[in-house]
């Protein structure tokens, strides 16, 4: 316990915390005057810096030192045009600070300083709905994912998390995607397209390659608290062995549905998913890269207290766990589930401590994760 608090302080005073109030930072705001251009502008910053600690029963890797846990920065643009109708721009670059500082055993060999998280351009309206284009989060994560995307070890048994990549294969940060959005009374409506996309290199050498695609969604507000998601995405695919020359087509696609509840202090919430040619057999074949079936389920229970006393706003108790298993084409099974706890600070702090509990075929074990949060 005491390496990992000096792991995660050294984090933060690497990560040259500042004390403020944590918010969306906006640099220039929005009110539009005759014949000054700029005042129709609307301007704003915002981050998150997280280091993080893991360390696992019987493993030994560079996240028992302390790592990223996923620090990244935002800037976004809202120009109006006319009426209703504004031109908007986004931007999220991820920095893998020990990366960046070039600390040894701190991450991953060869991982990059920086990614691309989402860049995108577009327009909204409130009467016609919002149209964006570039690499931007899928239909799928913003109907179904995002309800269970709330702890820290999680999206291990959804689909944005377990395919080839989330960014090229439809399911998460999906690149080259032209998405449309319009609220129809208590129903936020979802439509995608997603265009070809050059090759991405797998892990085993492969080339995927993702010919075009779409996505429907609908996320129902059945009640203030209550919400219900329900999503479909297509993507045409190819895999090709660079070494034998060998490809084979393949028609990917997941579907999920999930609910987030949240009346007073609960947060309630549970997806699940069916993956047809979308997780990978583990066989280094063309023909048998992708497995047919396979599902993944996730659930979260939690409960804030108000605390609101000396530096703590809130605590956080939680329970979270998934499930995901592999129907034909591989026989392997695998399952999470644990306790957490979080502590909102003031000024922007958090920090959250979980132990997860993990039975896969063939191998079990448990984990402790801490993370600190600074948000901006």
């Amino acid at each position: 316990m005491k390496k990992s608090i000096l792991g995660i302080s050294i984090g933060l005073v690497l990560s040259g915390v500042s004390f403020i109030s944590n918010a969306e930072i906006t640099l220039l705001k929005q009110d539009p005057q005759p014949y000054d251009l700029l005042s129709r502008l609307t301007f704003q910053v915002g981050g998150s810096i997280r280091p993080q600690m893991n360390q696992v029963t019987g493993q030994r890797s560079y996240k028992d030192n302390g790592f990223d846990g996923g620090t990244r920065f935002r800037f976004s643009s809202d120009y109006y045009l006319f009426d209703d109708v504004s031109w908007i721009n986004y931007y999220e670059l991820g920095v893998n600070i020990p990366a960046v500082l070039d600390w040894d055993n701190h991450h991953a060999d060869g991982a990059n300083n920086t990614i691309r998280r989402q860049l995108y351009t577009g327009f909204k309206s409130k009467t016609f709905g919002q149209l964006t284009f570039g690499q931007q989060l899928s239909v799928y994560y913003d109907v179904v994912g995002a309800k269970t995307d709330v702890w820290d070890d999680d999206m291990l048994a959804q689909a944005p998390g377990n395919g080839v990549n989330g960014d090229y294969d439809g399911s998460y940060r999906s690149r080259k995607q032209l998405k449309y959005k319009v609220s129809a009374g208590n129903a936020d409506l979802y439509a995608a397209y997603l265009f070809s996309d050059e090759d991405y290199l797998t892990p085993d050498n492969f080339h995927y390659k993702r010919k075009g695609g779409g996505s429907l969604g609908i996320n129902y507000h059945l009640t203030p608290t209550l919400s219900w998601g329900l999503a479909y995405n297509y993507t045409s695919a190819e895999i090709k062995d660079p070494v034998s020359h060998k490809s084979n087509d393949y028609n990917q696609s997941i579907t999920g549905t999930g609910l987030s509840w949240t009346p007073g202090h609960w947060m309630l919430s549970a997806t699940g998913g069916l993956y047809q040619n979308f997780l990978t057999t583990k066989i280094k074949n063309t023909n048998d890269y992708f497995a047919g079936n396979a599902y993944g389920i996730e659930y979260f229970a939690g409960y804030t207290f108000p605390i609101d006393s000396y530096a703590v706003k809130t605590i956080k108790p939680y329970v979270m766990g998934d499930r995901l298993e592999y129907i034909d084409d591989r026989n392997y099974e695998k399952r999470d589930n644990g306790v957490g706890i979080s502590f909102q600070l003031k000024y922007g702090f958090r920090v959250d401590y979980e132990h997860v509990i993990t039975n896969a075929t063939g191998q079990d074990y448990g984990t402790n994760i801490i993370r600190a949060w600074y948000d901006f």
